[in-house]
């Protein structure tokens, strides 16, 4: 079964999600590794803040994209936030990559 690609936020709370987004990539994410077109891989920073503010909104943006898939991979020095879609949305993850500040 295919999930559609699809979002049930207005154009304002999508709006508004793109600014929490940009907030959370240029606060908690020391880095980026983009591993294919269907995958992005965020480094979080140490705070405990990083780690809840991802995965609150990871959580959100599944319940209105079901299509996004998020899992976060705790490794002793570091813990990522890992962000995939299906091939046919790759457009949408370099959207989301885009929004990270280039430092990141």
């Amino acid at each position: 079964m295919r999930i559609p690609l699809a979002c049930t936020l207005s154009a304002d709370a999508a709006t508004g999600r793109v600014e929490e987004w940009r907030g959370f990539l240029a606060s908690s994410v020391v880095h980026v590794e983009r591993t294919s077109d269907r995958q992005l891989r965020l480094r979080l920073d140490d705070s405990t803040t990083a780690l809840t503010t991802a995965v609150d909104l990871a959580q959100r943006e599944k319940a209105c994209c079901e299509f996004f898939e998020f899992s976060l991979e705790l490794e002793v020095t570091s813990r990522w936030l890992v962000v995939r879609v299906p091939s046919e949305a790759s457009d949408l993850l370099t959207q989301l990559a885009t929004l990270i500040p280039a430092s990141g």
